[in-house]
């Protein structure tokens, strides 16, 4: 007997199978057809899909036997990838000095062999498809042609859980950075909460205990810090919302009145005399995760209130229900969003030209925050706007809650 010889790229072959990480896998349905599928086409009674390991030859799919790995030293595929040749044929193992002893012939009749080498993109054999035959193996030209295609199906396979397997790791590796960036976000966030509200309460006091000793112009100079301020502070609390707004989805779907939570929204929602909300009359029951709908129908509601115009703003929320699902809308009278600027708002940092009524710029965290949670709720929200007139903000609830895997954008 004579063992198969060592390919003068053993090391890098010998890499290019262990990158694929299917090695000790368990039987796939997929390979194990094709094994099925050779046998029956090369009328032989064993079909074998092999990877010639350092010292063992593993078989991923074997029909017709028993056993899933054999000694490479033994095996004929070993041979089969040494060859450089497209299909390695072995008519009768007895009649070749290479393997008429080999335990394989003697023992077990492996008489007849036929192997189409495993070649990856960068050229390197990784193992073998194969027939084994009781008798002399003569194969048609036809059956010579179906190993060759097969072989490359089963390369197709072996790739394909190759990039499966690396869009997962690239995935986990996105998801661990996102994850990063959130305990990130929510640490500085939290830290500058506190420094922040001291700034604003010292400056309040400076301004109640020192105003008449200080000039108009340091006033003004307190004034405007005093606004910067505030500013910050919103904007490091819309952040901190938005970051941790996947906590609004920890909890499983609840059924609840719609009217409750109109209930709830109108107290929670500060409006000044200048503000007509209304909410409708809505006796129904729902079923979804009522944390996250009430902070996106917060944030719209505010938002339409915060950016109201003139003496009179009106907010008017809507709701029906139907077998496709659970419709809101939040419309407002108020200055409208330009038609180039309506799709780019749900994007995190994305603002208007809007003013508020307190002469504030928006964040652009609340509107990407509403589209993150309806996102994760099996939703999305729509926009319809005109310049002068208003806004109306609409999504729809599955009437089944579905949770998304959480998207790895921020």
């Amino acid at each position: 007997m004579i063992e198969p010889p060592i390919p003068s790229n053993e090391a890098e072959r010998q890499y290019a199978v262990e990158q694929y990480e299917i090695l000790d896998s368990l039987p796939e349905r997929s390979y194990d057809d094709i094994t099925a599928l050779m046998a029956d086409v090369c009328d032989a009674p064993i079909s074998l899909i092999g990877l010639i390991d350092q010292d063992r030859h593993w078989l991923k799919s074997h029909h017709g036997i028993d056993f899933n790995e054999s000694p490479r030293k033994l095996s004929f595929c070993g041979h089969a990838i040494a060859s450089n040749e497209d299909i390695f044929i072995i008519e009768d193992a007895r009649e070749d000095s290479r393997f008429a002893d080999n335990p394989l012939v003697v023992d077990h009749g492996a008489i007849g062999y036929a192997g189409v080498p495993l070649i990856d993109k960068d050229g390197f054999a990784l193992g073998a498809l194969c027939v084994f035959n009781n008798s002399p193996l003569i194969l048609k030209d036809s059956q010579k042609e179906s190993l060759k295609n097969m072989a490359r199906q089963v390369m197709y396979l072996l790739e394909r859980h190759l990039r499966e397997r690396r869009l997962e790791e690239a995935k986990q590796q996105l998801e661990d950075k996102n994850e990063e960036l959130k305990r990130f976000a929510g640490a500085l966030t939290h830290d500058i909460q506190a420094p922040v509200a001291n700034m604003v309460g010292l400056i309040s006091l400076i301004e109640g205990d020192a105003s008449e000793v200080l000039s108009k112009d340091v006033l003004e100079y307190l004034d405007y810090l005093k606004n910067s301020s505030v500013a910050l502070r919103t904007y490091v609390d819309g952040l901190l919302a938005h970051y941790t707004s996947d906590n609004l989805l920890s909890n499983l779907p609840e059924t609840f009145r719609v009217e409750d939570l109109f209930d709830s929204l109108d107290q929670l929602i500060v409006r000044d005399d200048r503000t007509t909300l209304v909410f409708p009359e809505a006796a129904e029951e729902i079923c979804t995760h009522r944390a996250a709908l009430q902070q996106v129908l917060m944030n719209l509601i505010a938002n339409a209130i915060k950016y109201g115009t003139g003496s009179d703003t009106q907010v008017v929320v809507s709701y029906r229900q139907d077998k496709t699902g659970f419709h809101f809308s939040v419309a407002d009278n108020g200055s409208g969003i330009a038609p180039e600027r309506q799709k780019s708002i749900f994007g995190l940092f994305e603002t208007t030209d809007n003013i508020a009524r307190d002469g504030s710029k928006g964040t652009g965290i609340g509107l990407a925050t509403v589209s993150k949670l309806l996102d994760s709720l099996g939703s999305s929200i729509t926009l319809k706007s005109t310049v002068g007139q208003g806004s109306t903000f609409s999504f729809t609830l599955p009437r089944v809650s579905r949770l998304k895997e959480p998207s790895l954008a921020a």
